[in-house]
């Protein structure tokens, strides 16, 4: 096997070979012959692997044990052999999710912006119509007459010896 990358997938199956290079176990020859079909994949393009998700994995198809790694020897450590600390992939996931999060802020700002100011066009709009349908039906109608009156009313408390009690009165200032 010259110029064949020495891997996890390779190492493990020449472990289970026979002196004459056979995989006695049919469960365990179809393993190596998934993993042969799956190198040959990863070769040809079509496959993608990335750090612990590699050929032996997918063949196996079990995910890695937390404090070891299959296929490379007794105190190699998951860190060591896929180069991956846990700190720096934490790291990255909470740099991803605060910078989404950020972005969808960003946006429901806009979205709330466009939103208020459609509402505003509209209200405008609707003034305009009505306005000119007051025009028309009140003769003398000054539309500056509006800018005068209060758009809220305004609630007057009056203390009267009559009652313990202060009552609200409506004014139409």
């Amino acid at each position: 096997m010259p110029g064949e990358e020495i891997d996890r997938s390779l190492l493990w199956k020449k472990a289970r070979e026979d002196k004459q290079g056979n995989i006695p176990d049919p469960k365990v020859a179809e393993k190596a012959k998934l993993i042969d079909d799956l190198k040959k994949q990863v070769s040809e393009g079509t496959l993608t692997v990335s750090g612990s998700n590699d050929v032996l994995t997918m063949a196996l198809g079990t995910p890695e044990h937390g404090g070891r790694v299959r296929g490379v020897g007794a105190g190699v450590s998951p860190t060591q052999f896929f180069n991956l600390p846990r700190q720096q992939r934490v790291k990255f996931a909470n740099k991803l999710k605060e910078s989404v999060m950020a972005a969808v802020r960003e946006e429901t700002k806009k979205m709330e912006a466009r939103a208020k100011e459609s509402v505003m066009e509209a209200v405008r709009a609707d003034r305009e119509i009505m306005l000119k349908q007051f025009s028309q039906l009140i003769p003398n109608f000054d539309p500056n007459m509006l800018s005068k009156i209060p758009t809220t009313p305004t609630v007057n408390y009056s203390n009267s010896s009559n009652s313990s009690r202060a009552k609200p009165k409506k004014s139409n200032v």
